[in-house]
């Protein structure tokens, strides 16, 4: 699958106290905490001069209120996406991360109790990035870490974890076979 050949930005939620205590998150509808707001505005202070012209967003609440922070100072206007909500990680929703196991076996097709398949999950992600790079932009997705990584796999050929309110930007290649532009702002 691809997605339309147009510029965006791309940006994890600030952090929440589950982040802070590496607590698998998934699908549970968890708020920022105070620093994930901090975060937020920070991030909003660096977007501010980025020619984005609409923000996409998950619906999910740390999405969502990061979305929020973000276009009250940048002046623009959030459209909400539902196939951008992060992976549901079903029984480890809760429960603390580890040396990455989970993952892995979740990755190679192995899902465990309640969990979406890596590949519904993927195909999922790439309808929500096609449609929203079907809107004028440039865009800034405000997602989730699993968002980012489905692009990275799908995409890219690759997978970095990115941190919390880091925003990337993305410019297509311009000419065939060439490589997408991607940047830390």
């Amino acid at each position: 699958m691809t997605i339309p050949h147009a510029q965006f930005y791309f940006i994890r939620h600030g952090e929440t106290a589950w982040n802070r205590r590496r607590i698998y998150t998934g699908s549970k509808d968890i708020p920022l905490n105070q620093f994930g707001i901090r975060q937020a505005e920070s991030a909003a202070h660096m977007l501010k001069g980025e020619p984005i012209k609409h923000i996409v967003s998950s619906p999910l609440v740390r999405a969502h209120h990061t979305a929020e922070i973000i276009a009250e100072h940048i002046g623009s206007t959030i459209t909400i996406i539902d196939d951008l909500k992060e992976c549901c990680w079903g029984v480890m929703e809760g429960q603390l991360v580890d040396d990455g196991t989970i993952f892995q076996r979740w990755a190679n097709g192995s899902p465990h109790a309640g969990a979406e398949k890596v590949e519904d999950f993927d195909q999922r992600v790439m309808r929500g990035f096609q449609l929203a790079l079907s809107i004028p932009g440039p865009i800034l997705i405000v997602s989730h870490g699993g968002v980012y990584s489905t692009l990275q796999r799908t995409i890219f050929n690759g997978a970095v974890r990115i941190e919390n309110c880091s925003p990337i930007y993305h410019r297509p290649p311009e000419r065939a076979k060439a490589s997408w532009f991607i940047c830390a702002l």
